[in-house]
């Protein structure tokens, strides 16, 4: 698969509502840490995320994560859009292009 591909299924999924995020009371971030991934390091991962009620699945910049979620971040549209996923939903990659096939 292309990256020109996946670049279009990402938008048209954007298109279908608002990219959905784990909500406070399911990341109980007052009860875990937060590891945050240090500034210039790129982790990558493939992930599901959700556009209104659509699911994509797409390689992610991870920029952190608890015992149970990943905050992710996805460009789509010259812009940066962030949520946070369990973590289950995502996979790591060694490099961003490991899940391009």
């Amino acid at each position: 698969m292309s990256i020109v591909l996946l670049l279009t299924e990402l938008q048209a999924a954007r298109r279908a509502g608002p990219l959905q995020s784990l909500t406070p009371v399911q990341l109980r971030l007052h009860e875990h840490v937060v590891s945050i991934v240090p500034e210039g390091m790129k982790l990558w991962g493939h992930a599901w995320l959700r556009f209104g009620d659509v699911d994509v699945r797409c390689t992610v910049l991870v920029r952190r994560w608890t015992s149970d979620a990943v905050g992710v971040e996805v460009p789509v549209d010259d812009e940066k859009l962030q949520c946070w996923i369990w973590q289950g939903a995502c996979d790591r990659l060694e490099q961003r292009t490991d899940a391009w096939v």
